[in-house]
């Protein structure tokens, strides 16, 4: 028995109570029935919920051409998981991001495995931003994924070659500017990505931006699909 899971018992990211020994524990009973979970349905694209079972793309993407294959979300991006998201990012979150990462295997591992995946690579934080928060979310939940999708980690295949603003309050247009040349493939990892389908792995999506950018560099490479998994979704424009 893990000695460090007795000191600190795994603990339920909401409310903060102690979650026992179990590997598997997550959340507390009653804080997971408050989630919001998505289901369908929902766009068949991007995984966003849409407001009729007749509308299989959101307006995002039925608006666009896309590099991505396809890409799933666990949670709607209310104003209560934007805090949760948070304090993953700025809290010192291993803990949360291993309890994210087993809820996405546990509810979306079935639907990643039929993806026919090669590796994983979580969006890359500038080394700026790393430093100042001393990890990349992104990657600690990639870490999760990989183990349990028995897939290659790659996180030094895609780095963030420039600092730039965050995304939150930019319009379209804007947050494709903000992120131009921001992504660069290291030369000595290119060769391996040549006809590999890869797993994306991020905390938020909302417009795709940032992963439309970090798939148009892995296509530049020979990549094959390229596929996404995220913890939060927006919501379609028309609801």
């Amino acid at each position: 028995m893990d000695f460090w899971k007795i000191l600190y018992p795994a603990k339920c990211p909401l409310c903060g109570e102690a979650r026992g020994l179990e590997e598997e524990a997550d959340f507390c009973p009653v804080c997971r029935d408050k989630l919001p979970w998505i289901s369908e349905p929902c766009c068949k694209h991007c995984g966003k919920p849409v407001d009729s079972v007749e509308t299989e793309l959101c307006l995002d993407c039925g608006r666009k051409k896309s590099l991505l294959e396809a890409g799933t979300a666990l949670w709607v991006y209310t104003p209560e998981m934007k805090m949760l998201m948070m304090d993953l990012k700025y809290g010192g979150g291993y803990q949360q991001a291993e309890i994210y990462g087993r809820a996405l295997l546990s509810r979306r591992g079935s639907l990643m495995r039929r993806w026919g995946l090669d590796a994983l690579i979580p969006v890359p934080l500038h080394k700026r931003r790393y430093g100042f928060r001393g990890y990349n979310q992104a990657e600690l939940i990639g870490r999760t994924l990989a183990k349990g999708l028995n897939l290659p980690l790659w996180n030094h295949h895609l780095m963030r070659i420039r600092h730039t603003r965050p995304q939150n309050g930019l319009n379209d247009k804007e947050r494709v500017e903000n992120l131009k040349s921001a992504f660069a493939l290291s030369e000595a990892c290119q060769k391996s990505i040549s006809g590999k389908n890869i797993l994306l792995v991020d905390d938020i999506y909302t417009t795709g931006t940032t992963l439309e950018a970090c798939a148009h560099q892995l296509k530049e490479a020979g990549a094959g699909k390229i596929y996404f998994a995220c913890l939060c979704t927006g919501t379609d424009a028309r609801q």
